[in-house]
């Protein structure tokens, strides 16, 4: 997922979005059909099918009629933008609920990174299938991949906020940037693991977390390079 957002910037509401592209549901038979159908899309997400099957298929196995569908979503991406936007809901509050400072009470500033990677890990593994179908909507111009970028960077900056506490840095916005540097290089190994079936050192890889909170940390200790010296100004032209 990459870092597209400056931290402190809010995680993406989906309410506004959901009222959208979702048909209201007046009766509760008819949320109970909308909860199958989105338990459906989950399900063909995790299982990494969801570009390939047709909403016949979907209503097929959520048990409901092709109309049904209709009635609730304008089309399969309607549909898919809601599961997008459920899932990253679901995502923040896990990590919110998971990643706390009394989580990290205890910890060594590596043992506080490597639960980090571990999670983000974690994160991109379970939702392989929805950051392909989101990658593979995107490549047709739809703007699903911002989302996906958006959660990216309140995780980075959720990490970062943990792992700070650990730093005897005495910059830490310095620190902050150089963090933020080792989780975007290892954010892109992730998502390439998650979109490259042949991905060198794939997400269920045991060494993984290792290597990848060695990145983080080798970042973090990092000297930063002197800036780079102004360009010579341009001689005048002759008259």
């Amino acid at each position: 997922m990459t870092d597209v957002l400056t931290p402190g910037l809010p995680s993406p509401d989906s309410t506004a979005g959901d009222a959208a592209r979702v048909l209201p549901s007046k009766q509760l038979r008819s949320e109970q059909a909308r909860e199958r159908l989105l338990q459906t899309g989950t399900r063909l997400l995790a299982a990494g099918g969801f570009d390939a099957v047709s909403i016949a298929q979907i209503a097929a196995e959520s048990g409901c009629s092709v109309g049904a569908f209709y009635q609730r979503f304008k089309n399969k991406e309607a549909y898919f933008e809601f599961l997008l936007d459920r899932v990253i809901d679901t995502v923040r509050a896990e990590a919110e609920q998971a990643l706390t400072p009394e989580r990290i009470r205890g910890l060594s500033l590596a043992q506080t990174i490597r639960l980090c990677v571990e999670h983000h890990i974690g994160v991109i593994h379970t939702h392989a299938g929805l950051i392909r179908a989101a990658l593979s909507y995107s490549m047709h111009g739809s703007d699903d991949w911002q989302p996906i970028g958006a959660i990216g960077a309140w995780l980075n900056t959720h990490y970062i906020g943990l792992i700070l506490q650990k730093t005897r840095h005495r910059d830490k916005a310095v620190a902050a940037r150089q963090l933020r540097i080792g989780l975007q290089i290892i954010a892109g190994h992730l998502v390439n693991a998650a979109t490259h079936e042949n991905a060198f050192m794939p997400l269920n890889h045991p060494d993984l977390p290792h290597w990848l909170s060695h990145v983080v940390a080798s970042c973090l200790a990092a000297k930063p390079p002197a800036a780079a010296p102004a360009p010579a100004a341009a001689p005048a032209p002759r008259r």
